[in-house]
């Protein structure tokens, strides 16, 4: 589906800026009506991007001047201006509000006013944020062994145990996402046609009419399984996607499993609250390798990734970091993409900070 670009600019406050920039590692820092973040716009680490509320515009003082919020995502994500927008709405579960009325869901209004309340990341400290749980719509959808994630170490047993469905139709394999109570708050879908690919790999999946997104910066998959081994292992491996969770499991049963996933390339504040919650004494940094070769360019924006994510959490917990000097692993691949043997040559070899 298309969204107007200047419709979708309508329902952007500030505060959602101010998400957006820290999902982006962008360190924002909010006053009254603007905000002053790193300039991730072009990989540049002054504090020189402003966004200014009454303008709605960005503008970089060291190199890329004024432009929009989805002028940011298309720097920041490399895509072209209609995947950029398509990100802006499923990032801030905007389809609802851009429905037309007789196409509008009352159970997605209700959803929708919840969400409104979870804005403001800053105030909610160490309060707990129940989400709210929405039935499972997937649930009659056929559960058949998805041989691409077979290939890359999914077993079709941990898919039946997680809950995975396949939409045959759209190409879309179905990942049901629990909280750290195991209520169903989201679903998500991975396609598997590289074509779609364009507006990301992973999406909120819409079931039968029903929009089945959730903010994904206030959960961390796969938590219901493993809080009680990461609380008497004091230890959680965070990695970017739901596969790697996964294969994690795959590869070590679920009884062992001390892998969450933050469905991003950071971490929110929330999320960390949550393990700190579950008892987590060191962090074990698993995010994939966006290089391929060390020293380039891509090499220097990874490892400045994992320094400012470890600057967020190394005063209350060890870190440590799957990081693939060995080249063991290909271009975008996660620590356990390869193998069972390679990620546990990463993790023998992991660097403690």
């Amino acid at each position: 589906m298309s969204w107007d670009k200047e419709e979708v600019k309508k329902h952007i406050e500030l505060e959602d800026v101010y998400n957006l920039l820290d999902y982006f590692d962008a360190e924002p820092e909010m006053f009254s009506n603007f905000i002053i973040a790193r300039t991730v716009c072009h990989g540049g680490d002054s504090r020189k991007l402003y966004y200014y509320e009454n303008t709605a515009l960005f503008n970089c003082f060291t190199h890329c001047g004024s432009f929009d919020i989805f002028e940011l995502v298309q720097k920041v994500q490399d895509v072209d201006l209609n995947a950029a927008i398509s990100f802006i709405v499923n990032f801030f579960n905007l389809q609802s509000k851009l429905r037309s009325s007789e196409d509008f869901d009352l159970e997605d209004y209700k959803i929708l006013s919840n969400f409104s309340k979870l804005s403001q990341i800053e105030s909610y400290n160490r309060q707990k944020i129940s989400l709210p749980e929405i039935q499972n719509y997937i649930k009659y959808y056929p559960s058949p062994i998805i041989d691409p994630w077979v290939k890359e170490g999914i077993s079709s047993d941990i898919c039946n145990y997680m809950g995975i469905k396949y939409d045959p139709v759209n190409g879309n394999v179905l990942i049901p996402h629990l909280d750290e109570d195991s209520r169903l708050v989201g679903i998500r879908q991975r396609t598997l046609v590289q074509e779609n690919e364009v507006y990301g790999k992973y999406r909120p999946a819409r079931i039968q009419g029903h929009l089945c997104n959730h903010p994904l910066a206030f959960n961390l998959y796969g938590l219901n399984i493993a809080k009680n081994n990461i609380k008497s292992m004091e230890t959680a491996i965070v990695v970017e996607s739901e596969k790697s969770v996964l294969q994690y499991m795959s590869y070590f049963g679920t009884k062992s499993s001390i892998c969450v996933a933050v469905c991003g390339s950071s971490i929110s504040r929330y999320q960390f609250q949550l393990l700190l919650d579950a008892g987590v004494k060191e962090i074990v940094l698993g995010f994939d390798k966006d290089f391929n070769e060390m020293y380039t360019e891509d090499y220097n924006k990874t490892v400045n990734k994992i320094d400012r994510l470890i600057n967020k959490i190394k005063n209350e917990v060890s870190v440590s970091v799957l990081f693939d000097k060995y080249n063991l692993l290909d271009y975008h691949m996660s620590p356990l993409d390869k193998s069972k043997e390679a990620f546990l040559y990463l993790w023998r070899n992991r660097i403690i900070i």
